[in-house]
């Protein structure tokens, strides 16, 4: 079996495990830096092509935004040529929701096939390549919310049910479309650890078992795909947008971390630091609050994120870390497997850039072997700013506005993201945050008019 985490697994796995399929058609699939999941369908025929030399798509894919609008000032154009998607045989599954059809997910490469730093998933690979000179592995998994909506008479949407916050009833009536989500998931390598009814109507949340990083952001672009395909099945549409009403709670995707030696045999987590943390995780917590304004632009990437990043909304707008304080940006669960969970991202982010600035953030942390202080304490939301000030507490962006600058300031993440992946992240989300300052809503015509 190929290595998950190796860029360079041997193509002859892949046409080994199509062909034992038996499969009419393969999608080749890869996302961008709006972390939108792209893809191309390769028919039978072609797939031992493919799996050796990839399948071509146009550089200027790459600077879409979210609504397909080429961005302003676009790096690459029409006649920017191309680049390669080379499949990776360790993500390739046959789909069980769609017959015949396999999977499979790639690394980007220039049009010669070799190694490009514009690819999401390799910028990733390098953060982990930087944790194992530092001694460490890491072990990730990803908590996505989302919520579940049916269509209405007059073409709009409504929560597909009214029923209580986190109630039996809930999970009760939609048993057999998390039970076909479970098995699918499974069925593609993908483990569901837990699944829960969430505060919002409609609104549900879904534990995926710890893995290797890129593994684990793997696994949550492949539950994505899996979860809008059944809801649709079901007659009901799957949204992942970070704050879809006024009045609803928002769809956030928390990030579970914690560290172990390089070889994956020790755990470098636990320890007698702070709420009980390593001295090494304590260093990378501290890493990961210095950076966290820049962390936020990339975690929560668009204009709708910064609805959902608001005080009291159970969703963070403060940068301090705590015990079993969901107020706080980066939470240390009271369990017994000691981790951190970084609670400030989206659906919106590209999750192979956040995890790679989210570990270049923690590692700079380690290498200057910064403290991360006192942990907070008390309900953050509810604090005046001078008991916010007597802690320490700053606040989160509040704007995509400054956390795309604060994006651009920090060195540390730029690196991670690397010199084409974090320039094009920038300019797509800037173009999308001008147009949205230009546009003229109803809100503004019931007021204003």
């Amino acid at each position: 079996m190929a290595d998950r985490d190796n860029p360079d697994s041997d193509s002859a796995t892949l046409l080994e495990a199509f062909r034992a399929a038996n499969l009419r058609g393969l999608w080749v699939v890869f996302h961008d830096y709006a972390g939108r999941a792209l893809a191309k369908w390769v028919v039978a025929s072609e797939v031992a092509s493919v799996a050796a030399g990839g399948v071509a798509y146009c550089l200027a894919n790459l600077n879409f935004t979210q609504d397909d609008h080429l961005a302003h000032d676009a790096r690459f154009t029409a006649d920017a040529g191309d680049f390669v998607v080379l499949p990776d045989p360790a993500t390739f599954a046959p789909l069980p929701y769609r017959a015949g059809m396999g999977r499979v997910l790639g690394f980007l490469c220039t049009e010669q096939g070799d190694p490009w730093e514009g690819c999401p998933r390799r910028r990733l690979v390098a953060a982990c390549d930087a944790l194992v000179a530092h001694g460490l592995a890491a072990r990730a998994a990803w908590e996505p919310e989302w919520t579940l909506y049916r269509p209405t008479a007059n073409g709009g949407y409504e929560p597909a049910d009214r029923l209580s916050m986190y109630s039996l009833d809930r999970m009760d009536g939609y048993t057999a479309l998390l039970d076909r989500t479970t098995q699918v998931l499974d069925a593609q390598g993908v483990t569901v650890e837990r699944i829960g009814a969430e505060f919002g109507a409609g609104q549900m949340e879904i534990n995926l078992r710890p893995a290797a990083p890129l593994r684990a952001s793997d696994d949550l672009v492949t539950f994505r795909e899996t979860v809008k395909a059944l809801a649709k099945e079901a007659g009901l549409l799957a949204s992942f947008m970070p704050k879809a009403y006024e009045d609803a709670p928002g769809n956030g995707v928390h990030l579970h971390f914690s560290l172990r030696s390089a070889d994956g045999a020790e755990d470098r987590s636990a320890g007698d630091g702070p709420l009980g943390l390593s001295a090494e995780l304590a260093h990378f917590t501290a890493g990961v609050l210095t950076h966290a304004p820049a962390l936020c632009g990339v975690f929560a990437p668009t204009v709708n994120s910064y609805k959902r990043l608001q005080p009291a909304s159970w969703a963070p707008a403060h940068i301090g870390y705590g015990g079993g304080n969901r107020a706080a940006l980066v939470r240390v669960p009271g369990t017994s497997r000691p981790h951190i969970e970084f609670r400030a991202g989206d659906h919106t982010a590209n999750p192979y850039l956040a995890l790679a600035a989210f570990i270049a953030a923690g590692l700079d942390g380690i290498a200057r072997r910064l403290d991360p202080g006192t942990p907070v304490a008390g309900d953050l939301g509810g604090m005046s700013a001078d008991a916010l000030a007597t802690q320490g507490v700053r606040m989160l962006p509040r704007t995509l506005a400054v956390a795309l600058d604060a994006v651009e300031a920090d060195d540390v993440v730029m690196n991670a993201l690397g010199g084409v992946c974090g320039p094009e992240l920038l300019r797509i989300r800037r173009d999308e945050l001008a147009r949205y300052e230009r546009h003229v809503g109803q809100w503004e015509r019931d007021v204003y008019f």
